[in-house]
């Protein structure tokens, strides 16, 4: 993707289609505040990979690139802040790095969380949410057998945020939901996609038999399991893991 940088030494930021930027200055009943989607279009940015750990953002080239005042871009920055998304210290606001022991420590969280959100999917699970998993479950197989990586590709995030929506746990996806954002751009640092689809079958029919014990779980073993796979491909982690790997 083409890049770009409003002040020359600074970082460059993912260019900006028109379209972004038309949809940005849109406003009206029922549309987000202005600094809602500007948080999730630079959320997007990280997940995707297309701002680097560490990479320090400045204000007033993210406004330049997308035509509007640094206001929202600040407000924005602070509720990155709050998500885990990035760090503001001195006033210098970068991508949080990817440090092993705080990975650990969000593979610790995300995998109580997801147990839970798991467990009363299955408990309040429809013929039509079973129908919906396992039409996930089978675009990921697509992906994964057309040389695809669906763990990357928003398949895996589709398939835990359907979880979710069956669980109908507002107070639970409030929590997990930014949690989630932060996992999905560790999965570039996994090498095993086939594990996490195979994991991801059994937790879908689980689900979707309305096995809540046994989902529970399957959810917490694959967030072990994928925590353990994340920090052995880390850059500068040697391997190492929290305890509870």
């Amino acid at each position: 993707m083409t890049l770009q940088a409003a002040v020359p030494g600074h970082a460059r930021l993912p260019r900006i289609p028109a379209g972004t930027r038309v949809a940005l200055h849109r406003c009206g009943p029922g549309l987000p505040p202005l600094r809602a989607r500007v948080r999730d279009l630079m959320r997007d940015w990280v997940v995707d990979g297309r701002l680097a750990p560490g990479m320090r953002l400045y204000e007033q080239d993210i406004a330049a690139a997308l035509g509007i005042s640094r206001v929202p871009i600040r407000e924005a920055i602070r509720m990155l802040e709050a998500e885990g998304y990035v760090t503001v210290h001195n006033r210098q606001v970068r991508v949080r790095a990817l440090d092993p022991a705080s990975v650990a420590h969000l593979f610790d969280v995300c995998e109580t969380l997801e147990a839970l959100a798991t467990r009363q999917a299955a408990e309040a699970i429809t013929p039509a949410g079973a129908r919906r998993l396992r039409d996930l479950l089978e675009a990921g197989r697509a992906e994964l057998d057309g040389g695809g990586r669906p763990v990357s590709d928003g398949v895996n995030m589709a398939l835990h945020e359907e979880i979710s929506r069956l669980a109908g746990n507002d107070v639970l996806d409030g929590l997990i939901t930014p949690l989630r954002g932060r996992v999905q751009c560790l999965l570039r640092h996994s090498g095993d996609g086939h594990r996490i689809f195979g994991e991801h079958a059994a937790i879908t029919e689980a689900v979707a038999t309305g096995d809540a014990a046994r989902a529970a779980d399957l959810a917490a073993a694959h967030m072990r399991a994928t925590r353990r796979d994340v920090l052995a491909h880390l850059p500068g982690s040697g391997g190492r893991m929290s305890s509870r790997a």
